[in-house]
């Protein structure tokens, strides 16, 4: 079966609660682990950056959902094409909020959360992928401590 990794980034059309946004990913949790996609959803004071990966059919669907979301918009796909590993594996949603971060290590990432129509797709991507890989390593880092 064919395996798609896709990121889009958007802006929330209002401020949402802290509530609102558990809610979402709630939802989106749920979802994703009834169709097979795994992702991480990265919020910035009200914009999102978002890394979906799983079945071709699911996640062309799911992007249809999303595209037509009334909570969010600017939506614009950064990136999508075949993969042939999960970053995510086992994770149907991780979630991100960029504000609790306290280094100024992610500014970049930040900026082009921020800058729509994206102007440099590229850059978008490397940002995202290279946050998304310490992330993965920090969180697949502590769940092995855990397990000791």
């Amino acid at each position: 079966m064919p395996m798609q990794r896709v990121m889009y980034v958007s802006r929330a059309k209002r401020k949402m609660s802290k509530g609102e946004l558990s809610d979402l990913l709630m939802g989106a949790r749920a979802r994703n682990e009834a169709h097979g996609i795994t992702g991480a959803l990265i919020y910035d004071a009200g914009y999102f950056g978002q890394i979906l990966e799983g079945p071709e059919a699911a996640i062309q669907q799911l992007l249809l959902n999303i595209a037509a979301d009334p909570r969010h918009e600017e939506y614009e796909l950064v990136s999508s094409g075949p993969v042939e590993e999960r970053y995510f594996d086992g994770w149907s949603m991780d979630w991100i909020d960029l504000g609790t971060f306290a280094d100024t290590k992610h500014a970049e990432l930040r900026g082009f959360l921020r800058q729509h129509p994206v102007t440099d797709r590229g850059a978008v991507f490397r940002a995202l992928t290279t946050f998304i890989a310490d992330r993965a390593k920090r969180r697949d880092a502590a769940h092995a401590e855990g397990r000791r």
